[in-house]
């Protein structure tokens, strides 16, 4: 297939002489007359390489490349910068911001040619080499589904902080992923406000999904967790429907980290009803609330008629408000048929400074009761890995 070429100039005679001459080579050519033009073509469609002017009003080619090795989604297409500069200093900032190559202008078309045939070529040889590593399956992680009767139980937050803990206590990598397009959570409470890295996963066939496609969409959090997270925009609910994706996408996650943690969300909607399949351990969060324990024992039998076990099977249980009308743990118990791991006690104060600062509970307090009934949680769940 023919490589997709970029052409960024504001001299549209240059555009034109130049993206000609290149059709004439066999190359699939898109054109921009200025920056922003060219970021949102990159962004629609990702070139196999750029050929950026340097001198454009607005924004100038320096910024256009910075911006783009910015994006994760785009930070290794190569970028050839083609301009009349011609000073050392020139040639240096242009390295600086992450170009591949430097020509100046005017320029012979075979130099040209010749200079892109070895950028793509050294690309070509980097992605072979990316993709053979990516799709070389690896031992088998510890996959956990963190899942409730109803939203608002506080599963994204125990998922999110399981898997901190996890990393922190076993010094072992983890992901943390919220199945859960049109209502992720966690994106927003650590600050991603662009947080759509699964519905373009989502967007793609099952079977065209590979471990590296999922790669390039997980953002490393500076707690050292690598995150793939869902959009919060009510209207991405839509791929919820899109049950064989996310079948696709646990199949590779659950060799790409020693644990992977899944924010499953309420119910044993379409996609949890797969997804529980490929889970080693279901951890139910339930709340002290005599209808919600109802609910809670209904979701634990039916886990267990699918032949979910005890060994696969924890309970958590998390108190959000201080209140005596609340049922006791020994209640919670005795109502549900089954042992609580791990109690969580209302922390309300400690919630909001999380939220403001935009960091789990785990950090914004690690020496808190509730970091360290997390720390007991994941110190669980390694005792089950083993």
């Amino acid at each position: 297939m023919a490589e997709k070429i970029l052409l960024v100039d504001d001299d549209l005679d240059t555009l034109r002489l130049v993206g000609l001459m290149l059709q004439r080579q066999g190359y699939q050519i898109r054109a921009a007359s200025d920056g922003p033009q060219a970021l949102a073509m990159v962004e629609s469609e990702i070139p196999d390489l750029v050929l950026l002017d340097i001198m454009m009003p607005d924004m100038d080619g320096y910024e256009v490349a910075r911006r783009l090795r910015a994006n994760p989604r785009v930070a290794d297409v190569p970028i050839i910068m083609f301009t009349a500069k011609a000073q050392i200093d020139d040639k240096v900032m242009c390295f600086e911001v992450g170009a591949d190559d430097y020509l100046t202008k005017p320029i012979q078309p075979r130099e040209l040619i010749a200079h892109m045939k070895a950028v793509l070529s050294r690309v070509q040889k980097r992605q072979t080499a990316s993709d053979t590593a990516a799709e070389t399956p690896l031992e088998r992680g510890y996959m956990i589904g963190v899942i409730s009767v109803r939203g608002g139980l506080g599963v994204s937050t125990v998922a999110l902080n399981l898997g901190i803990a996890l990393l922190q206590e076993q010094k072992k990598d983890v992901i943390v992923t919220d199945f859960r397009p049109g209502q992720g959570t966690i994106g927003l409470e650590l600050g991603y406000l662009r947080s759509d890295g699964l519905n373009r996963l989502l967007q793609r066939k099952p079977t065209e999904i590979t471990a590296r496609d999922i790669e390039s969409e997980i953002i490393t959090h500076p707690s050292g967790v690598k995150l793939l997270l869902s959009s919060h925009y009510p209207g991405d609910a839509r791929y919820l429907s899109a049950v064989a994706n996310f079948e696709a996408m646990a199949v590779h996650l659950v060799r790409m980290a020693h644990y992977i943690v899944l924010d499953l969300g309420p119910g044993l909607s379409p996609i949890n009803e797969k997804i529980i399949n490929i889970c080693d351990e279901i951890i139910v969060v339930v709340e002290p609330v005599p209808q919600t324990l109802i609910q809670s024992k209904a979701l634990l039998d039916e886990l267990t008629a699918k032949g979910i076990g005890e060994g696969r099977i924890s309970v958590v249980l998390v108190n959000r408000i201080r209140s005596g009308v609340q049922l006791s743990w020994s209640q919670v118990q005795e109502q549900l048929g089954k042992n609580v791991s791990v109690i969580f006690t209302p922390a309300p104060e400690l919630a909001y400074q999380a939220s403001a600062h935009n960091l789990p509970l785990i950090l914004q307090q690690p020496d808190s009761l509730t970091s360290q009934q997390f720390v007991k949680l994941a110190e669980k769940v390694a005792l089950r890995n083993r």
